[in-house]
């Protein structure tokens, strides 16, 4: 019986270990982890910006100073050091130190000066896309480790989605938030998530290898389409998750380049702008 337990055990640890350098090599996976440990570790700089926000509900700046923060925190340690165990290349210090000293005056800017109902509603759509970003994560990872890593993720960030929702609907009578307002929020949230907060979390990555990286090199763009392809075919969005997600998964509007018509001598022609197209 113990020859056939160790050979289990040994057997597990070989799969383990297959699984694990499939990851390494995994270019998506190395980008989303690394991005997502940055944001889960700056998240002192989002509580110190909310605090005053929040400043007329003591149970809401305790709330995030003792629950939010320090799961947030204990998320991006995960996320860190399962980093450097599979990619002990990367030099995750220098590329957080890099993407902090950037994304420090500039986080948060969408929510300022919002009051505090829309700023629990900014909240709740960070929350949301974090839980499918990481539902996604453990739906299609192989590794064990990785996926238990996702799910506790994915719970924990639904559970911060329920609170702040339900600090959203205490503070929207009081505010007068109306749907139209309200819509503008969640689409202002959307894109500074989208090209704020992981645009600035991506653009260190490239850089801190000592020696050769050993995962493709991405652009953002190539990343963010990935990142939903792979969220469309793993996440399974329910339709409030598919609004809150919108501007992820729409494409970017690219506006073409204006015609000109070939200059002929003998005519004159008023060069007018081409319609965008919608």
């Amino acid at each position: 019986m113990q020859a056939t337990a160790t050979r289990t055990a040994q057997r597990k640890q070989g799969e383990q270990a297959r699984a694990r350098a499939i990851v390494r090599f995994n270019g998506l996976l190395f980008h989303s982890l690394a991005a997502a440990s940055f944001l889960e570790t700056a998240v002192p700089l989002n509580v110190n910006r909310l605090n005053p926000v929040f400043a007329a509900h003591a149970d809401v700046v305790l709330w995030l100073e003792q629950v939010w923060w320090p799961q947030r925190a204990e998320h991006g340690r995960r996320l860190r050091n399962y980093l450097e165990a599979t990619w002990p290349e990367f030099g995750w210090n220098a590329a957080y130190q890099e993407f902090y000293e950037s994304y420090r005056p500039r986080s948060g800017l969408e929510g300022r000066g919002a009051g505090t109902a829309l700023e629990a509603l900014g909240l709740c759509v960070t929350a949301a896309q974090t839980a499918v970003f990481y539902r996604a994560l453990a739906n299609c990872a192989d590794e064990p480790a990785l996926r238990a890593l996702a799910r506790q993720a994915t719970r924990d960030h639904g559970r911060c989605f329920d609170y702040f929702s339900a600090v959203f609907e205490r503070c929207k009578r009081d505010e007068r938030v109306g749907l139209v307002t309200s819509w503008r929020t969640v689409r202002a949230a959307c894109r500074s998530a989208r090209e704020l907060d992981a645009s600035a979390a991506f653009e260190p990555l490239g850089r801190h290898w000592g020696g050769a990286p050993t995962v493709p090199a991405l652009g953002y763009g190539e990343f963010r389409a990935r990142m939903v392809a792979l969220i469309q075919r793993h996440a399974a969005l329910g339709s409030i998750e598919r609004l809150l997600f919108r501007p992820w998964l729409e494409s970017e509007r690219r506006v073409p380049a204006p015609q000109l018509p070939d200059k002929r001598p003998e005519r004159r022609l008023l060069l007018v702008p081409q319609p965008v197209a919608a």
